[in-house]
């Protein structure tokens, strides 16, 4: 009988132990994962970095240089890394030479336009081909002519006309035009000149005979430039052939 009692007593101490020796294994484990794992973190932040690998294409950084005073390169300025290099005597500025001042330039003289030179004595032979013949004239041979030809038939009795045309007048002015011409009559001719259209001058041809050419001038006033025109002609009689003119100065 007294065997039944001590062993349910003993049944009653043994009952708590499985439950507290839960608690201990489970407190037990979770210390051991917590020290697991702060070793995991010291291991990580403790761990070298490794140096970054450049991207393809790119050449490598250059590795810093520890400071010989073990001091960090990047406390350091890269002012304060570089010796000052020291100034030798020639390289002091030299003082440039003193400019003078360039004289002031004098003004302009003002002067006056410059007149076209004189106009040389131009020829105009009668039978040109810018020439324009009216009413019956005509070109044919002439004895003692310049260009062995001259303008027959100015004048009465059909009216012939005589035209020169692109005669140059320089700057303008006055001119003389000599008229080379042929009267094969024993008596005088007479004939009129009339330029740019102005009042007709009459002219007065003498008796050359068939092969010999006279002149004879007049005054007259040209525009300048080269659009002059002089008209030969005459209305109420014949006037007389002409070989050619010649335009100068006067």
């Amino acid at each position: 009988m007294a065997e039944p009692e001590s062993a349910e007593y003993q049944g009653r101490r043994r009952a708590p132990v499985p439950a507290l020796r839960g608690t201990v294994l489970v407190a037990g484990g979770i210390g051991v994962a917590v020290l697991v794992l702060l070793s995991l973190v010291v291991i990580v932040l403790t761990a070298p970095q490794k140096p970054r690998v450049p991207a393809v294409g790119q050449p490598a950084a250059p590795p810093t240089p520890a400071a010989p005073d073990g001091s960090s390169p990047a406390g350091r300025s890269p002012t304060a890394a570089r010796p000052s290099p020291s100034l030798s005597p020639s390289a002091s500025p030299s003082r440039s030479p003193s400019r003078s001042p360039s004289p002031a330039p004098s003004a302009p003289t003002s002067q006056p336009p410059a007149l076209p030179p004189p106009l040389q004595p131009v020829s105009y032979e009668a039978e040109a081909s810018g020439n324009v013949l009216f009413h019956g004239a005509r070109v044919a041979p002439m004895g003692g002519a310049s260009g062995a030809a001259g303008v027959y038939a100015l004048g009465a009795p059909n009216g012939g006309m005589l035209v020169f045309g692109g005669i140059a007048g320089g700057g303008g002015g006055r001119y003389t035009v000599t008229v080379y011409f042929q009267n094969p009559d024993r008596a005088d001719r007479a004939g009129r000149m009339t330029v740019n259209s102005g009042a007709p001058v009459t002219l007065r041809y003498p008796s050359t005979g068939p092969a010999s050419v006279a002149s004879t001038s007049v005054g007259v006033v040209l525009t300048a430039g080269t659009g002059n025109t002089i008209v030969l002609d005459n209305l109420d009689s014949r006037a007389a052939d002409v070989d050619r003119i010649v335009v100068a100065p006067s």
